[in-house]
């Protein structure tokens, strides 16, 4: 036999949950346990969460009310009238919220109804007011018109996969993956629940219609943190063969662990991998998601993986330069033409291979973007980035050390990854710090730093190839309606 003090830390476990379900939905509202066409309006909410009812009771329209300590509310205007003789369905509410051992309700969801679990104190807890309102609304609860929240069911989204409609040499790219992976990653990488407080999501700063890049010169990282490097495009990451980040600090073929420091660390996505797959499993859609792609139920791993597979499905489609060496003559314009000779001779010995990167590092002279210094919250993260990765004298820095922050060799020092090209035309601004505009910019740079010495023509034309390097338009990518929260059952391990 339960014990008063044993059911009061139900009564107390049952109000635990509910507060955490209401953090794990990440909004001030949970899911109702039922919904009702005419939900009570806040004065009424608020009687009962000052009540705490929702902790131990199922009471429709109430936010939170899905406790399965006490007995389930939904009927209770018409059940009250029929429990004590002598007694209309309002007396009897009144007497059950004051003394709640006058008459104890037959059936409770685990069995039979115990006592001395709720409060004898209510009148002392609630104004008049709110026991007026709490008993007027539970009042209503006949049964009718209740509904259970409607069945779950998953929306599929459009997956693209660019790749298949390209042209040598992205024909076949060296890492495929399952619809369902790639499905999966495609609802996680747009869902701001993958985030700390539910504000942003991976496609916050990698934004579809910019080449999956954000269009400022730095980046904004975690709520009213700003950044200090621009935001690098998504497409053609399956084809890095080197090292991802301007600083090469991560390597490219470890894909989920870049994953995992975006959603963790406290400047980006600020998430605890935890709280984050405890979230998931409220889900049912995702749920299912999981099993679909992994056989399992949610994991952080599989976060990891399916984003992963998500972003390697984000390749360029054909642009004008590919259907030039696929025998189209006339793709490229004459001013384009001769901007590949002019490329070919002074630009391709770093911009190589199938994304116009070589992957190497080189000290290119970009000057320094003074957003970062002049911005208190970008110097900060700046400072505690580069004491995360042991980067000497780090309190005095006035520059972006680049590979350096990784080597800490002398000779790395502001030595940044070769920019792949492909798309170039729709992630302006550029460099690692954003401080070039335009490819104007970018050509009128290069023009001066290498001594080129290039006529005004000459520039025109390279700029006319370097856009040959892009697709005519971005393909529309839909973000879906996220799916919805539904509470488990207590005891699901699922």
């Amino acid at each position: 036999m339960q014990t008063p003090f044993k059911l009061l830390l139900a009564g107390l476990f049952a109000l635990l949950v509910a507060a955490v379900v209401s953090l794990i939905n990440g909004r001030p509202t949970a899911v109702f346990s039922a919904q009702t066409d005419d939900p009570p309006d806040r004065v009424t909410q608020a009687a009962f969460t000052a009540a705490g009812c929702g902790g131990c009771h199922v009471i429709p329209g109430i936010p939170n009310a899905v406790g399965q300590v006490g007995p389930d509310l939904t009927n209770i205007g018409s059940d009250a009238a029929n429990r004590v003789a002598g007694q209309d369905a309002e007396a009897y509410i009144r007497e059950s919220v004051l003394n709640p051992n006058a008459f104890i309700a037959p059936v409770c969801p685990a069995g039979e109804c115990p006592s001395d679990v709720m409060p004898p104190n209510m009148a002392d807890r609630l104004s008049a007011s709110e026991f007026d309102y709490i008993v007027a609304h539970l009042l209503t609860l006949q049964g009718e018109g209740v509904t259970s929240p409607p069945p779950y069911e998953l929306t599929p989204i459009e997956i693209t996969r660019p790749s298949e409609a390209s042209l040598t040499p992205f024909a076949e790219p060296p890492k495929t993956y399952e619809d369902a992976q790639v499905l999966l990653g495609k609802y996680l990488f747009f869902d701001p629940r993958l985030s700390g407080d539910s504000s942003v999501s991976c496609a916050t700063c990698h934004q579809p219609d910019k080449a999956y890049a954000d269009g400022l010169a730095l980046s904004e990282g975690y709520t009213s943190m700003g950044y200090f490097r621009n935001t690098p495009t998504l497409y053609n990451t399956v084809y890095n063969e080197g090292y991802l980040y301007w600083d090469g600090r991560l390597d490219a073929l470890d894909m989920p662990t870049t994953v995992r420091d975006h959603l963790t660390e406290a400047h980006f996505m600020n998430s605890d991998g935890r709280l984050l797959v405890e979230r998931l499993k409220q889900v049912p859609e995702y749920v299912q998601l999981f099993q679909d792609a992994y056989g399992k139920n949610p994991s952080f791993g599989g976060v990891l993986n399916a984003i992963t597979a998500y972003v390697h499905s984000l390749n360029s489609a054909a642009t004008p330069y590919d259907l030039y060496l696929a025998g189209e003559q006339d793709a490229l314009s004459t001013e384009a033409l001769a901007g590949l000779e002019l490329f070919q001779a002074n630009c391709a010995a770093c911009h190589s291979g199938p994304t116009f990167s070589d992957g190497a590092f080189y000290v290119s002279g970009v000057p320094e973007n003074g957003d970062i210094w002049a911005d208190p919250m970008r110097h900060i993260t700046f400072r505690h980035f580069m004491r995360q990765l042991g980067v000497p004298n780090y309190r005095n820095l006035a520059a972006d050390v680049g590979l350096y922050d990784v080597t800490k060799e002398a000779a790395d020092w502001g030595a940044f990854r070769t920019a792949p090209l492909r798309e170039a035309a729709h992630t302006a601004p550029y460099m690692h710090n954003g401080v070039l505009g335009t490819l104007a910019e970018v050509v009128d740079f290069y023009n001066d730093s290498l001594a080129l010495n290039l006529t005004a023509a000459e520039k025109a034309q390279l700029l006319a190839f370097l856009n040959s390097l892009s697709s005519p338009e971005l393909p529309a990518v839909e973000a879906t309606d996220q799916p919805t929260y539904q509470l488990r059952t207590l005891g699901d391990n699922q």
